[in-house]
């Protein structure tokens, strides 16, 4: 390949991550004037200009001789203290040198059957074709073990696939939104837009042999577990009215978060005449000219919907309910230039450490945003230092968006800490609300008529389209399929009386055989690593749960209700030192929290909560 001329190279230095680069030149050059520099975020302007140039040489006169160095996990562990500035402990390090994405199958199980074969008719149930559901389909195709993928609509993508509205994209870099064993996908944005996203799940699903084993439009209605077979009977209902029956010996539910939209239910809303759209129906010939428009919510949906929204209508007015701090993100709507593209298929290690310093802001999360200073607070401060300076950079960040507007900054600016409820990425969403064609409203909605929506105060508010993004009700787990376990005890039944719960997100007693991705309290709220990580260590145990039913000729898997217990109540304890369950945290009902008790995310960092999910804890889960 021809090397492209200095100009090009210099661009390309300009507009890649430059932490990235210097990461990927120290892991294939060693160079000590790349890595005496110190973190990037840290130098001054004149040793970035000089990091830049040095990288800029390097790829000009070296480019072709350039291979990564076997330099094994010392080595990748100076990398990452080079460019963090912190050094890395032993448990966070396995995390992170897998999510580089070095390996083949970062995270997954690798399997051999020993003495036991896999029995005659095994097969594994997923419910879902998302981005859970593509991901354990792949892991088990690694693995020989039979499955299939049961998605109630016609094409794959999970949320992916049922949202459509305006501009909907992904909030977090695509270069993290993205299984690690696929390599330099060929994404055209630095943050995928809705169709791209669901062309990556297409592809994946195709071409690691998953969408040969997915049957389309079956939508689980019940899934019932026979004791004495130790198998799950499955009942799917069809788009024509028909139903169909199946077996599977493991369940997998991978319905996720996003599958039953929170639709308000206001009073005489079956009076008005005018369109109500959820995001996640949005019609395909939905024309918003010369109308006008009622926007609720100002979450990620809202907030993402509302500018293009803005310049179609004639008129938006805005219910918001409670303010949010809404962050810009750089590079937010921009297209990757050829020349970064050039870096990502050029230059070895780019990618994967491009993937690292995409989240590194994360790992000190915890103690930034989540748990109280007292030093700090005893000086006067709020929170921690940094929430504080968070605090400040984003109340400056909402005057320079709405400008010379006093009535409008009061209303906008949040009473509690930031970071403390889901992280809200703005595009154009405080320009928006600026616009004089634009009313924001902060009384809360009382009733409906004919004509629009009629708010507490008595005003009435005159609309031909209101748009509801209020989310998605994601304390109905599973939801609508009804799962019925030992002793014909029914899921929903067991978390009417105690809330959802499950140990590691991923297992109920007394269901055995049946797993969770993405179940109540996933994921730490810390972060960590990016979502697709987490999809793909969570089937990795599930995995190897299976895997150890077959080697060790067992046909139920459980959790101990003992164990489960003990999870639940040490969970419950930490998350009630976090912030966001206090009122400087805003401890009302929200993405992370509901009915007092956090619900979506687990409290603890990212390697204590792997702890649980990384090998089946024998004293924990039963086999028989």
């Amino acid at each position: 390949m021809t090397n492209p001329d200095r100009a090009f190279i210099e661009r390309a230095v300009a507009a890649c991550d430059l932490a990235a680069l210097r990461a990927a030149l120290i892991h294939a050059t060693g160079r000590d004037d790349l890595v005496a520099l110190g973190p990037v975020a840290s130098l001054a302007p004149e040793d970035v200009e000089r990091l830049r140039a040095l990288c800029v040489e390097i790829l000009d006169t070296s480019l072709p001789e350039l291979e990564l160095r076997d330099v094994g996990d010392d080595g990748l562990r100076e990398i990452m203290t080079a460019i963090t500035g912190n050094p890395c402990d032993d448990a966070d390090f396995i995390i992170r040198r897998e999510f580089l994405g070095f390996s083949e199958w970062p995270y997954f199980h690798e399997w051999t059957p020993t003495t036991n074969p896999i029995p005659e008719g095994f097969r594994v149930a997923v419910i879902g074709s998302g981005f859970n559901g593509i991901g354990l389909g792949v892991q088990l195709a690694r693995l020989g073990i039979a499955f299939d993928v049961y998605e109630r609509r016609s094409e794959v993508g999970g949320t992916w696939t049922i949202n459509r509205y305006p501009d909907i994209r992904v909030d977090t870099l695509s270069s993290t939104y993205e299984f690690s064993f696929e390599k330099r996908y060929p994404w055209t944005e630095y943050f995928a837009r809705g169709p791209e996203v669901r062309a990556y799940l297409d592809h994946i699903s195709r071409k690691f042999g998953v969408m040969e084993h997915t049957h389309f439009e079956h939508d689980l209605v019940e899934a019932v577990y026979d004791e004495d077979r130790d198998v799950w009977k499955l009942t799917f209902a069809r788009p024509d009215g028909s139903t169909v029956h199946s077996e599977a010996n493991v369940v997998v539910s991978a319905a996720g978060l996003f599958a039953n939209p929170k639709i308000p239910d206001f009073p005489g809303a079956d009076r008005f005449k005018g369109v109500f759209v959820h995001p996640s129906r949005w019609p395909e010939d939905l024309s918003l000219a010369g109308k006008r428009v009622g926007v609720i919510g100002n979450g990620s949906t809202g907030v993402q919907l509302l500018a293009p929204v803005a310049e179609e209508a004639a008129h938006v007015t805005v219910f918001q309910r409670t303010p949010q701090w809404i962050s810009p993100r750089d590079r937010y709507g921009m297209p990757i230039e050829p020349e970064v593209r050039w870096i990502i298929d050029t230059v070895p290690g780019y990618w994967n450490w491009c993937r690292f310093t995409s989240i590194m802001n994360l790992f000190t999360f915890h103690q930034d945003f989540l748990l109280n200073d007292p030093e700090w607070e005893a000086k006067g401060g709020r929170i921690t230092e940094k929430s504080e300076l968070t605090r400040t950079m984003l109340t400056g960040y909402i005057q320079s968006q709405i400008g010379d507007r006093p009535d409008l900054l009061e209303k906008l600016v949040p009473d509690y800490a930031p970071m403390v409820r889901r992280p809200v990425v703005d595009n154009g969403w405080y320009r928006a609300v600026a616009r004089p064609d634009v009313e924001l409203v902060t009384e809360a909605i009382e009733s409906m008529d004919e004509n629009g929506v009629i708010c507490a105060d008595g005003t009435a508010h005159p609309l031909d389209v209101l748009i509801c993004a209020t989310g998605f009700d994601v304390v109905r787990y599973l939801a609508p399929a009804d799962y019925v376990g030992v002793g014909a005890r029914r899921l929903h039944d067991r978390w009417a009386d105690e809330s959802p719960r499950a140990y590691a997100g991923l297992m109920v007693p007394g269901f055995p055989n049946f797993f969770m991705l993405y179940g109540p309290n996933s994921q730490p709220v810390s972060g960590g690593v990016s979502l697709p990580a987490w999809y793909q260590m969570w089937s990795a145990f599930i995995a190897k749960c299976i895997t150890t039913m077959i080697d060790e000729g067992h046909t139920r898997v459980d959790v101990t209700e003992k164990a489960y217990r003990e999870y639940n109540e040490r969970l419950d304890a930490e998350a009630a030192k976090l912030t966001m369950l206090t009122d400087a945290g805003s401890a009302k009902d929200n993405y992370y929290v509901q009915g007092g008790r956090l619900q979506t995310s687990a409290p603890w960092e990212t390697a204590e909560y792997v702890a649980y999910t990384d090998e089946p804890i024998r004293e924990h889960i039963s086999f028989s």
